[in-house]
């Protein structure tokens, strides 16, 4: 008896559960709007931003592809609604479009209990037009509403959205390849400070950038960025490193930020630079895509002669970076740099990413025909002039394909390092050069280097000062 009384309240337990479980029901959640977008702002609901802009000229996308969903001045209330629809539709993984007629939009919670309804009175709107959902929440756009014209919202490399000023006017190049990312854009005077490792080891970045030599300069941002000492500067966007502590303090004090970030392939590199492009506006995004036209096509060049290379033409490669036994693994882009300048990359199937530490058995078990150097000098490390000088003295090494036929290269760095920066481009046309110099007898590596310093930087280098940049001699 005692028994069936105990599997009894088992079974009343488990249905009361069950009973629970299936009692919480989806919400639906209805938008209205009503009038015409009068002036340029922010149209928001559930955390989401959709601008509104005074005109095309005043929309830094202009009619990229990929923006965001967007309204102008002039927008009528079911161009809003469509506008709402449209944002969810595309970037929303909480909310279903269960219906849109005329300026009512209807949302549906795609898993019961996902959402929170905290974020339904998060509701604005610009002058004319005025949003109000089904759960009494109602906003009425103000002439002077604090929204107006100064914050846009664009998309990050990896589909989040990011606020950013609509006009940044001071600049923070914090992050190691942003600096030289400003410039390629047309932004260099409106920086205000930047980071030591975009400078101490580049003798001539203030030879070709016009201001970095004479700016404040942030210290040890390797290792962490000093919040107070940033603030100092009063930027009103900062390009940082993808650091979650360093993100939450800049939202806290309410400073726009895009977080730099390691590209796994070349097409990531070419569409972070647009990222930037778009955060900055005035005439950047056609400067990206400029550069963005000139990567294809020497990429196309490159890899018209190479790509028809069978497995056995393909030389075995080794990047190195910091030291010896760093390397690049199949979450860098190096990996694809090598494939294109008609290599085989031996850390292709290396799950990992940029810097990654190796031991030297796996260095002698690839036994690579060509080993580079880059990226030395970090910190009290050894220079890449060092490294390549250990390799060949150190009898450890003395079995390696590379070293046994004398084919160690020092990458060139100029104002950055090429492996990190946007003269990666120049990377892979150098190691092609290499690696198959019958292939590219009319490849005049340093006339491409002084067309891009020209093109890219605005900066004219001589002949010999492009001689000395490919030999990594200082200015």
């Amino acid at each position: 008896m005692k028994k069936n009384t105990y599997r009894t309240v088992v079974l009343i337990a488990m249905l009361f559960l069950f009973c629970c479980g299936c009692g919480k029901s989806k919400i639906t959640y209805k938008l209205t709007v009503t009038g015409s977008a009068e002036k340029p702002g922010v149209l928001s609901f559930l955390n989401y931003d959709i601008n509104v802009y005074q005109d095309e000229a005043s929309n830094s996308c202009g009619d990229c592809a990929d923006q965001p969903a967007h309204l102008y001045v002039g927008a009528t209330q079911e161009d809003a609604a469509a506008a709402i629809a449209e944002a969810v539709k595309r970037a929303d993984d909480l909310w279903d479009v269960s219906e849109q007629q005329g300026n009512t939009v209807t949302l549906t919670e795609r898993a019961a209990g996902s959402v929170s309804k905290k974020d339904f009175s998060t509701l604005d709107a610009p002058y004319g037009l005025t949003i109000e959902d089904n759960f009494g929440h109602k906003y009425v756009g103000k002439e002077d509403s604090a929204s107006v014209d100064t914050v846009k919202t664009i998309n990050n490399l990896d589909g989040s959205r990011l606020s950013v000023p609509v006009d940044p006017e001071r600049l923070a190049a914090v992050y190691g390849p942003s600096y030289e990312a400003l410039v390629v854009l047309g932004q260099e005077d409106k920086i205000v400070v930047c980071s030591d490792v975009q400078k101490d080891d580049f003798p001539w970045a203030s030879v070709v950038f016009s201001r970095i030599g004479s700016l404040p300069c942030l210290e040890n941002v390797h290792t962490s960025v000093s919040f107070e000492e940033l603030m100092k500067y009063d930027p009103d966007l900062v390009f940082s490193f993808p650091r979650p502590n360093e993100e939450k303090q800049l939202e806290e004090a309410g400073i726009c930020y895009v977080p730099g970030t390691t590209t796994k392939n070349l097409d990531e590199m070419k569409k972070l630079l647009l990222v930037y492009a778009h955060a900055l506006g005035n005439g950047a995004v056609e400067k990206a895509e400029s550069y963005n036209a000139y990567f294809d096509e020497k990429y196309q060049y490159i890899t018209e002669r190479t790509s028809s290379l069978s497995d056995s033409e393909r030389p075995s490669v080794y990047y190195a970076g910091i030291d010896l036994l760093t390397t690049y693994g199949s979450y860098s882009d190096i990996p694809e740099v090598i494939e294109a300048a008609g290599g085989k990359a031996v850390t292709a199937d290396l799950q990992a990413g940029n810097h990654t530490q190796i031991n030297f058995e796996q260095l002698a078990t690839w036994n690579p025909d060509y080993i580079f150097i880059d990226h030395g000098g970090i910190g009290e490390g050894e220079t890449v002039e060092q490294l390549k000088n250990d390799i060949n003295s150190d009898d450890q090494y003395k079995d390696i394909n590379a070293v046994i036929e004398k084919q160690i290269y020092l990458t060139p760095s100029g104002v950055f390092y090429w492996d990190m920066g946007l003269q990666k481009v120049l990377l892979m046309m150098n190691m092609a050069k290499i690696l198959h110099p019958d292939l590219f007898t009319d490849l005049d590596m340093t006339s491409e280097v002084i067309t891009f310093y020209r093109t890219f930087y605005q900066y004219d280098l001589t002949y010999d000062q492009a001689q000395k940049i490919l030999n990594r001699q200082d200015p």
